[in-house]
């Protein structure tokens, strides 16, 4: 078995950004595995500004750091779920080209991004119905150049910034959104504004057809064919907790000290994996100070 000297489990923003960090260390065997077909992770839909300094796009920003990622001809492995981290720091990983397989790595490093709140964040009731979506899966429908519905109510504002300009430039209705934050931007996408209700059924036969709203005694029903969840997004601690490391209950991701080491010996942590950062500026700082606690 061949042993890497750093694996990096994601290929977003924050892996590549290790990646690259590494290898200008000089650093000689180097893997980064992917779940997805493509490296960018959350970049690849990002059509809205993510730095605080140069006001460039996650599109654009992805462009730059995969060019940079392949000057370098770092190895990498597409289309590769990794399932956890074994105690001797062996990556069980599957992929369809090879199945399951063990990968073992003298440093490991996971930067598995951010996860969305969805309706299982939420408690209630409902029918099974198509029709319910997280702000990243309306991104994918319109990008194929469709639209989720014509008629949606949106729950939560923490991420409308990242759909505000699909939803405005299609031919779709937004009947309201439910906000438990008394000020926001609502990006003019409709007046109705529904403050501290609750969502507590979603009706529908095939599709949604009705969503039931109360707030204490008071109860609403509206119509409409899509519900959408702009939840805030959480960090991805699936792989830490499959491998026994601690997690951080405020952020859901991996616990790190100082180093970003996690509970687990040479296993560290960085990006939105470990907290959601505000600026690709904080991500950067943050793998430049990872790379150089492990390898300086």
């Amino acid at each position: 078995m061949k042993i890497y000297d750093l694996i990096i489990v994601g290929g977003g923003a924050s892996g590549m950004l290790c990646a690259i960090e590494a290898k200008k260390l000089g650093v000689k065997d180097i893997l980064l595995i992917e779940k997805d077909n493509v490296l960018g992770g959350a970049l690849s839909l990002g059509n809205y500004n993510i730095s605080n300094e140069l006001k460039i796009t996650g599109k654009n920003y992805k462009t730059y750091l995969v060019e940079e990622f392949e000057k370098l001809d770092i190895e990498t492995k597409l289309n590769t779920m990794v399932l956890k981290i074994e105690e001797n720091k062996e990556v069980l990983c599957t992929s369809p080209d090879n199945g399951i397989e063990k990968i073992k790595g003298e440093k490991i490093i996971l930067a598995n991004g951010a996860k969305e709140g969805s309706k299982q964040a939420v408690n209630m009731v409902g029918s099974r119905c198509a029709g319910i979506y997280t702000v990243g899966m309306t991104k994918k429908i319109f990008s194929m150049n469709m639209i989720p519905g014509r008629k949606i109510l949106i729950y939560g504002t923490d991420t409308l910034y990242m759909i505000e300009k699909e939803l405005n430039k299609s031919n779709v209705e937004v009947v309201g959104i439910i906000s438990h934050k008394d000020e926001f931007d609502n990006y003019g996408l409709t007046k109705n504004i529904y403050y501290n209700y609750k969502i507590t059924d979603i009706e529908g036969r095939g599709r949604v057809e009705k969503v039931i709203l109360r707030k204490n005694d008071e109860k609403l029903e509206l119509e409409c064919d899509t519900v959408l969840f702009a939840k805030a997004q959480l960090s991805d601690g699936l792989v830490a907790m499959r491998s026994g490391i601690e997690l951080n209950p405020k952020t859901t991701g991996p616990r790190v000290d100082e180093r970003y080491m996690t509970s687990k010996e040479d296993v560290y942590a960085c990006g939105n994996g470990i907290y959601i950062h505000n600026y690709i500026e904080d991500i950067e700082k943050e793998c430049s100070e990872l790379i150089a606690n492990i390898y300086k």
